[in-house]
């Protein structure tokens, strides 16, 4: 860096915005900040050159920025592809850098672009995975009737929660507060939707009323029991299977815990409780 700085003194020796040059160069904290957008140091100083001198060719750029010649035309194509920099087409070629928030937002698609490709990977992947899962051979998925397991934090709660409405056949129940009746219908209204026409029925229990109730899930609930007071204990029921959230209404998801337990007859004693037991 100490280089660079010597090589801008001397081009720029007899202009007072030599100065101002100096302190943005010398701050490390904004290269920095630039690799911590995705680029490497050799790509972040090439930026922050031009950003700070202006337009310039690869040999102008290799020297004042201190890159290495044989590295210069691969960091600004880098530089070109992540949308920092554009070039001018001549003899010779020069760049020039982009405005920052112009690049940021570049970059922000390019991410988006490559989080979507991943994700669809992650589930085609995961349906892979089911399908030969299922010719392996089992004489039990599980090795008893009943069956408890402890989950942590909210995003593995939900996942479950999923898998309970897609695999419920009969009747389903959710048990919370008003706060967490809109999380959940955030994150399932689309599957409690294809559940109820599978003819699922869908309760919810909660100190919500109709009216609040409708304009969260429209048609699609019905309100079996209302209470001034919230219960202790939130938790989802589907068919044989219980979901019972053991944290406090304002635990970050993160540390959330929840208890799934299988077991039919918990179930039973839960939706007679309820009032959501058919008659």
């Amino acid at each position: 860096m100490l280089g660079m700085l010597l090589v801008l003194k001397d081009k720029f020796k007899n202009e007072g915005a030599f100065s101002s040059i100096v302190d943005m160069v010398k701050n490390a904290d904004l290269l920095n900040s630039l690799r911590r957008l995705g680029l490497n140091q050799y790509e972040a100083q090439a930026y922050l050159t031009l950003s700070t001198l202006g337009e310039k060719t690869a040999g102008e750029l290799s020297e004042q920025a201190e890159l290495p010649r044989p590295r210069v035309y691969d960091v600004l194509s880098k530089l070109q592809d992540k949308g920092f920099v554009a070039l001018q087409p001549g003899r010779p070629v020069k760049y020039a850098a982009l405005p920052i928030m112009e690049a940021v937002r570049t970059l922000k698609k390019q991410k988006e672009l490559s989080l979507t490709d991943e994700i669809g990977q992650v589930e085609e992947l995961g349906k892979e995975i089911s399908g030969k899962m299922k010719n392996i051979a089992m004489t039990e998925r599980y090795g008893i009737e009943e069956n408890v397991w402890t989950l942590k934090g909210r995003d593995a709660i939900y996942s479950k929660i999923a898998g309970m409405i897609a695999n419920a056949r009969d009747h389903i129940t959710l048990s919370t507060t008003q706060e967490g009746i809109a999380r959940k219908m955030k994150a399932h209204l689309k599957e409690l939707e294809k559940a109820s026409t599978r003819g699922v029925k869908v309760n919810i229990v909660s100190p919500i009323n109709q009216k609040e109730l409708a304009s969260k899930m429209g048609d699609l609930a019905k309100l079996v029991s209302h209470s001034p007071k919230e219960l202790p204990t939130r938790m989802f029921l589907a068919d044989n299977e219980a979901l019972l959230f053991l944290t406090d209404e304002k635990t970050p998801g993160e540390d959330e815990v929840g208890v799934w337990i299988r077991s039919p007859h918990l179930v039973k004693t839960f939706k007679h409780a309820f009032g959501t037991q058919e008659k």
